[in-house]
This record gives C-alpha cells, sequence and structure tokens, in this order.
C-alpha cells in the first residue's frame, strides 16, 4: 500500500500490521511510506496515497502483488498499468479526516480478490542468532534523513520505534514497533516530471548495488546489498561474503540517497 506520511496523515492506521516499510524521497523534500502485508491484513488502512516510479522498481521482485493506492500521476499510469503488478484504486473517504488526506482501503477485504500470485522469495534471510551480531557495536538509537525528514528508532525492550521529525508512529493509540531497521544507500534521480506546485519528482533506485546498515538487537551491521532487476530478489552480504541474517520479525527498509 502507499501511505502519506505528513504531519495531516499522523497517525496511520493499519501501519503496525505491515511486515516491511519502505521508505521512499517523493518529491518536495517528502517522503512516503509503502508497507507491505503478507502475514496480517487490517480491516482499515489509512490514509492511503499515491503511487510513484519507484513502486514499479520495487515490487516486480515479490512476483505480481496488489497494490492498493489511491491515484497515479499522467506520466507514470502507463508505466504502472504495465508493470506486473495488480492494481486496486478503488478506496473509500473518512470523514473525520480532511481530503486528501482520507482514503482508506478494507485490506482483509482487498486480499480476498481473485488471481492474486503467491509472493515470491525476495532475498531477505532471518535468524535468531547470528555470530556476526555478537560482535557488532552496540547502537541503540539509529537517525536516517530521506528526503527532508528525519527519522529515529530507539531500541528498547528488544524492538525499533520509530519516529517521524520527533513524532514516534503509532497506531489505535499504541507505538508501531520492528525487529529490524535496513538503511539501503541508494540514488534518488529526478523522475521527468513535476507534481503540481512545479517541484521535481524523485524516483529512489533500487536496482543496481551499494552499501547499507542494519540495525538489529541494538546492533549496527555494515554490508552491501545488489539487485539486478525490478523481478529479482535483493542479494544481501555482510564482511566476506557472508550472508546477512536479519532478526526474525517486522523490518523497515529506508532508501536513503
Amino acid at each position: 500500500m502507499k501511505l502519506e506520511n505528513t504531519a495531516a496523515a499522523m497517525p496511520q492506521q493499519g501501519l503496525s500490521a505491515a511486515d516491511l516499510v519502505f521508505v521512499e524521497e517523493v518529491e518536495g523534500n517528502v517522503t512516503r511510506l509503502m508497507p507491505i502485508y503478507q502475514s496480517s491484513y487490517p480491516h482499515r488502512v489509512e490514509p492511503v496515497r499515491s503511487a510513484r516510479t519507484t513502486d514499479i522498481d520495487i515490487l516486480p521482485m515479490f512476483g505480481k502483488p496488489l497494490l492498493v493506492y489511491s491515484g497515479v500521476a499522467s506520466q507514470v499510469r502507463p508505466k504502472l498499468t504495465k508493470a506486473s503488478i495488480r492494481l486496486n484504486s478503488n478506496g473509500a473517504r473518512d470523514s473525520s479526516r480532511v481530503a486528501p488526506h482520507n482514503v482508506y482501503f478494507n485490506l482483509a477485504k482487498a486480499a480476498k480478490a481473485s488471481g492474486l500470485s503467491t509472493s515470491k522469495d525476495i532475498g531477505l534471510r532471518f535468524a535468531a542468532k547470528d555470530p556476526l551480531v555478537s560482535k557488532a557495536p552496540a547502537q541503540p538509537k539509529v537517525a536516517v534523513r530521506v528526503g527532508g525528514d528525519d527519522f529515529t528508532f530507539s531500541y528498547a525492550a528488544g524492538r525499533y520505534r520509530p519516529s517521524w521529525n520527533g513524532r514516534p508512529y503509532t497506531d489505535s493509540g499504541k507505538p508501531v514497533t520492528a525487529a529490524n531497521v535496513l538503511v539501503v544507500k541508494t540514488k534518488s534521480v529526478p523522475d521527468s516530471y513535476k507534481d503540481p506546485a512545479g517541484n521535481p519528482v524523485y524516483k529512489s533506485l533500487s536496482t543496481g548495488s551499494g552499501k547499507l546498515a542494519l540495525y538489529r538487537n541494538g546492533k549496527k551491521l555494515n554490508a552491501t546489498w545488489q539487485r539486478s532487476a525490478p523481478n529479482k530478489p535483493f542479494r544481501l552480504r555482510a564482511a566476506g561474503g557472508k550472508q546477512l541474517h536479519l532478526a526474525p520479525g517486522k523490518t523497515w527498509i529506508l532508501l536513503q540517497a
């Protein structure tokens, strides 16, 4: 799903059920969230916003997943309809929120659509214990800037608690938490069109290769990533080429230019 990530959007509903949460830069120094749901489907997720070209490069590695969104720019629509992605933009409006920050979906209902594919292996590996973790330096607080937004993740009681520009993410009054934070160093390039305010729209490149940092168990591990095409999985390698293992649980993936 595509979720808005501004002060007007908070608190987002249904975010805590996501297995993965991608953070993308879009335009005007603004970021968007793309939570991925596979093990749990909330009856209400909001506020849903528009798709971007970045999504077209990320989602085909899952197979042919369903993308739930609220709209798309005319420059992006042809690319989106040709991609290996199922589409659903038939949301409803929440009268308690002000438009355009009020589109919501019943994801449990949307997930029952016929013909949805089984997810492919996207390359992430999980292990409760890893010798590399015991040797890694402690870092209980993570600070990451994506676009014009500051994200922090504070580690306590075995989980990271994410915040956006100093505001903790909550869902139905409870903190959103994660077991892993992956900061993927990438490039953010102009996507050849501008938003209605004249800001250039950016695309985060998730194919190619580069450095990354994995934060798990209050530790930091430096590693590298590689992905050869939009329909191919990630390859995450620690020092010496060893497979990088995430802690079992929910994961935030920040695409940082």
